[in-house]
């Protein structure tokens, strides 16, 4: 009992031991979420990296890599010694197509332009062209020319057009300076931690944010020690194609011409490129505060997560510990649930009275050749009795295979002689059975029902149907002057007839599906039926654009079939193509012998999208059509489907995209013999 005691209050100190320790470490995690660091400085910090290794290092390295090249293009094209070039000269159509900037006025020539002074262009812009009585009031004149006027009639170019080119030009113009000027700001030397440098090694110039650097004598040399003393650097000579780089994230330098050329950067030859970043952040920007913050986690880092190891370890310990026992009860108390079952009680009891039977016939006729005889016909007994239980499951093993695999007849199982245990399982099993009998017989009730409802209404529509088309026939022999009676006859004799194809259609569809047709079968030609039905279409095709291609064997195909019946389903393939094919494409007929079958395949190109699956598509009602634009009644291919396997042939449809195919196989006709004479 004080075991017992003892094993409960060591269990209770643990259970307290590990919400202690969950409580301690769902606070710290808390702490952790509320300290506003992100899950990726939290990766770092947990995996011991400095900030110059972290992936938010290496991100605005690669940022600033981008950003920078970008500002040294932008100077490229507005600045000369590192300071703004007002006097470069713009062509508007240069300007205008790829940002072409220049440093003398541009040779005259015929695919030239006009010309205007950089900042006579910008300073127009800011002050607002006016234009009165369609005429632009020109603040500044463009280079070697008195007006756009004089320009236009010189150049035999239209005013307008050019004066359009020119206010174009002065809103990119602004844009562009305005650009040049944020980009100026904000990667001005005292302003980040990022250098850059761009030397055009066709005129020596550079364009960098670092003033020792602007002059013209500046050497690679001088570039090299200069930047690869920073922390992380990148170098790209256009030359060679040659990089060379140190912790600068995954900027991708095969990228560097490329995008150099869509900023439209203002070179004169070859080209380098530096960028570096200080990592001695003497500037305060957002590197520089990204690294304090960092560094700030860190060090939150240290004061919490050994606190946080700690009780993951004492929960994971004591956890484990509480879920072996927990296992150790829950097995307990399955095996009690499994003893106290009903089967297993019973079995219990018979292995114990066999048992206890047993025992007594040894204590009655102890040893010899009588307690053997004795225990010898006991075990015959319960021999029998296994045998007699066995018999009695095989019998419930039958019923059930019968249930499953449908078979008519009689089904249930008897239930006499049978145990109380197999007696109340028959009656379930027979139970079961009468419900699915009854479920089939209202199927196929509903099913009969179904289809003479189909029929009979089907019949009772064909007499007034012939009476309207009849008496359509009539009117259209009269000699009716009115244009739109014209029209409203020929609308009824159209829909009259696709009503009584619609009747007929679905007749028939009713009598492919429940199997009551008559079939007459006869050795058909099936390449013969064939090209009389192509040619049957050859003109409807033709109408819709579309194009016939057949293959056929060289010989005769023939097989055995219903001619009337095998002629429904080859016309309905050709109406499903008439109706549904995409105009001016193509359709494929092809025939030939397989493994002793007829395969006959027919495919075309949907004009309407095919959002279904092939076996909907051999559904009754369905359309490919989902508008219901066209003509159909949606049996053709149910009808189709229904009369080939009637005819122990198979229909399969395969569709890949707007692609429609249809495959049937019919058993190939045994040859007839020559009788002797």
């Amino acid at each position: 009992m004080k075991k017992n005691g003892y094993q409960l209050l060591a269990r209770g100190f643990l259970a307290a031991v590990n919400l202690a320790a969950a409580a301690v470490l769902a606070a710290e995690l808390m702490l952790c979420a509320q300290s506003g660091y992100s899950q990726e400085t939290w990766k770092d910090v947990i995996q011991g990296r400095t900030y110059l290794e972290s992936e938010q290092y290496a991100q605005q390295a690669s940022d600033a890599i981008y950003g920078a090249v970008q500002a040294a293009a932008r100077s490229s094209r507005m600045e000369k010694d590192g300071s703004y070039d007002s006097n470069r000269i713009i062509r508007i159509p240069d300007y205008l197509r790829d940002r072409t900037v220049y440093d003398t006025t541009p040779p005259k020539g015929e695919d030239g332009g006009i010309c205007y002074r950089m900042e006579d262009l910008y300073q127009w812009s800011l002050q607002g062209p006016s234009i009165q009585n369609r005429v632009l009031q020109e603040l500044y004149h463009p280079i070697g020319y008195g007006s756009i006027q004089d320009y236009a009639k010189t150049c035999d170019e239209s005013y307008n057009v050019v004066v359009s080119q020119v206010l174009e030009a002065m809103e990119i113009l602004k844009k562009d300076v305005a650009d040049y000027q944020q980009a100026k700001k904000d990667w001005a030397y005292g302003t980040v931690n990022v250098r850059y440098a761009l030397q055009d090694l066709g005129n020596g110039r550079i364009y960098t944010n670092v003033p020792e650097l602007q002059g013209p004598d500046t050497s690679r040399e001088d570039l090299d020690g200069r930047f690869f003393q920073y922390g992380s650097y990148y170098r790209y000579d256009s030359r060679t194609g040659e990089v060379r780089q140190q912790d600068i994230g995954e900027f991708y330098s095969y990228n560097t011409h490329s995008l150099l050329t869509d900023w439209n950067v203002h070179l004169e030859g070859e080209y380098q490129v530096y960028v570096g970043i200080d990592t001695s952040f003497p500037v305060v920007d957002q590197m520089a505060r990204q690294a304090e913050e960092y560094e700030q986690a860190r060090m939150f880092a240290r004061s919490h997560l050994k606190t946080m190891a700690v009780c993951a370890a004492v929960l994971l310990l004591t956890f484990l510990y509480l879920c072996w026992k927990f296992t150790e009860y829950i097995g307990r108390m399955a095996e009690h649930l499994f003893l106290h079952s009903r089967a297993a009680v019973r079995i219990v009891l018979l292995f114990g009275a066999y048992e206890l039977v047993q025992a007594l016939l040894f204590v009655l006729f102890g040893k010899g050749m009588v307690a053997g005889m004795v225990l010898l016909l006991y075990n015959l007994v319960i021999l029998g009795l296994l045998i007699w239980e066995e018999v009695q499951r095989d019998r419930l093993l039958q019923g059930v295979q019968a249930l499953a695999s449908g078979e008519e007849g009689e089904t249930s199982i008897p239930t006499e002689h049978l145990s109380p245990g197999s007696r109340q399982m028959a009656e379930a099993v027979n139970n079961l059975g009468e419900g699915l009998k009854s479920a089939l017989q209202e199927q196929m009730k509903s099913e009969r029902m179904k289809a003479a409802l189909i029929t009979n209404v089907s019949h009772d529509l064909k007499t007034p149907l012939t009476s309207i088309i009849n008496y359509v026939d009539l009117m259209k022999r009269e000699k009716i002057d009115n244009p739109k009676a014209q029209e409203y006859l020929k609308v009824l004799d159209q829909k009259s007839q696709r009503l009584k194809q619609l009747t007929e259609d679905l007749v028939e569809a009713s009598r492919a599906s429940s199997g009551n047709v008559t079939l007459e079968m006869h050795r058909i030609d099936l390449k013969e039926l064939l090209l009389q039905t192509s040619g049957e279409f050859a003109e409807r095709f033709a109408a819709r654009g579309l194009t016939f291609l057949a293959s056929y064997p060289e010989t005769p195909l023939c097989v055995e079939a219903d001619g009337r019946r095998l002629w429904r389903i080859i016309e309905n393939l050709y109406r499903n193509v008439e109706k549904y094919a995409m105009p001016y494409t193509r359709v494929y007929l092809d025939l030939s012998e397989e493994g002793g079958s007829a395969v006959l395949s027919m495919k075309n190109i949907s004009e309407q999208p095919l959002n279904i699956s092939a076996e909907e598509l051999t559904e009754r009602f369905t359309r490919g059509d989902e508008s219901r634009s066209t003509e159909g009644s949606g049996l053709g291919l149910s009808i189709a489907k229904d009369l080939t396997e009637l005819q122990k042939g198979t229909f399969s449809i395969y569709l890949d995209g707007d692609l429609f195919k249809v495959t049937m196989t019919f058993p190939k006709a045994e040859e007839k013999v020559a009788e002797n004479n």
